[in-house]
């Protein structure tokens, strides 16, 4: 009796083992979110943001739908065209939506270089936004302690390296 349990469990451990080598190395482990074709086969490319389109592809993106109810983040887009910094657009987000407009009522102010949004797609505001801080063309403003911003975005924290603090 002893034995066969024991070869029992050792079948159950190797289908599972198999089923694992399997789904790792010939399952699809693309995903929409990180530009593979998600299972269906088709690739769908990454779709470039810009001015024109920034509301709608923002107002899908992951961080966006998952602010806290009440609280808002205004991204301002800067050059130094003319040796000054000149503003060239500003967008406020809000828990699921994107709007062009600024607030001085903001949470946090995000001062983002506007050589980053030619690298902006659908997919990759996170890595952006990271790329930005890392070269000194992110600035952060907040009127509200980091304590405080903290506490009023704790819902989101795995995504403060993609907000900037």
């Amino acid at each position: 009796m002893k034995k066969e349990w024991i070869v029992g469990l050792m079948i159950i451990v190797a289908v599972i083992l198999l089923a694992v080598f399997a789904a790792f190395f010939l399952g699809d482990n693309s995903s929409p979110a990180s530009g593979g074709s998600g299972g269906s086969g088709v690739s769908i490319p990454p779709v470039p943001i810009t001015y024109d389109n920034m509301e709608e592809m923002l107002s899908k993106n992951a961080i966006v739908g998952e602010l806290p109810e009440g609280s808002s983040i205004s991204l301002r887009f800067y050059n130094f065209n003319t040796g000054e910094r000149e503003w060239e657009k500003s967008f406020v987000m809000k828990r699921g939506e994107v709007k062009e407009g600024y607030t001085q009522e903001a949470d946090i102010t995000m001062i983002l270089h506007s050589k980053y949004l030619n690298q902006l797609t659908d997919r990759n505001f996170c890595s952006v936004i990271k790329s930005a801080k890392a070269n000194g063309d992110l600035g952060l403003e907040s009127k509200i302690s980091k304590t405080k911003l903290l506490w009023k975005f704790r819902s989101i924290r795995q995504y403060r390296d993609c907000l900037g603090f």
